[in-house]
């Protein structure tokens, strides 16, 4: 029952506005993770990025304090999970950009991602095929 709780609760969680480049780059790490501490984020995000083990800690705090992490005390360390599936996340980013940049308009954007992208014909048979599949009754 945790799990669903859990699971209904990571779909339901708003944001107020989109993450920063840092956060969205550590949820990333957590996201492929899942409960993960500090230093495990640290160590995948070192392969990209330099950053230091108390700015992580200190963004992932953050993020807590946002309510898009929580945390649990683990013997001698803190452990992290995401309260917003990525799923959800892109949802609600590509909603707030249709809304502040398209002016409402998500059509637009998919044809402005359609018309300026490099997409392969795989890719653009994979969405020829979720479009038939929303246009049929």
């Amino acid at each position: 029952t945790k799990k669903l709780v859990d699971d209904v609760f990571m779909k339901n969680l708003k944001l107020d506005r989109p993450l920063t480049e840092v956060e969205l780059q550590l949820m990333t790490v957590i996201w492929r993770l899942g409960d993960c501490t500090v230093k495990e984020v640290q160590s995948e995000v070192a392969k990209e990025r330099d950053l230091a083990y108390t700015s992580i800690a200190t963004i992932m705090k953050i993020l807590e304090t946002k309510g898009i992490l929580r945390s649990a005390k683990s013997d001698k360390a803190h452990v992290y999970n995401a309260l917003i599936s990525k799923e959800s996340y892109e949802a609600q980013s590509l909603s707030h950009l249709a809304e502040n940049l398209f002016e409402g308009d998500s059509s637009m954007m998919v044809m402005r991602l359609l018309n300026d992208s490099n997409l392969s014909k795989k890719d653009l048979e994979a969405i020829r095929k979720v479009l038939d599949s929303r246009l049929s009754p």
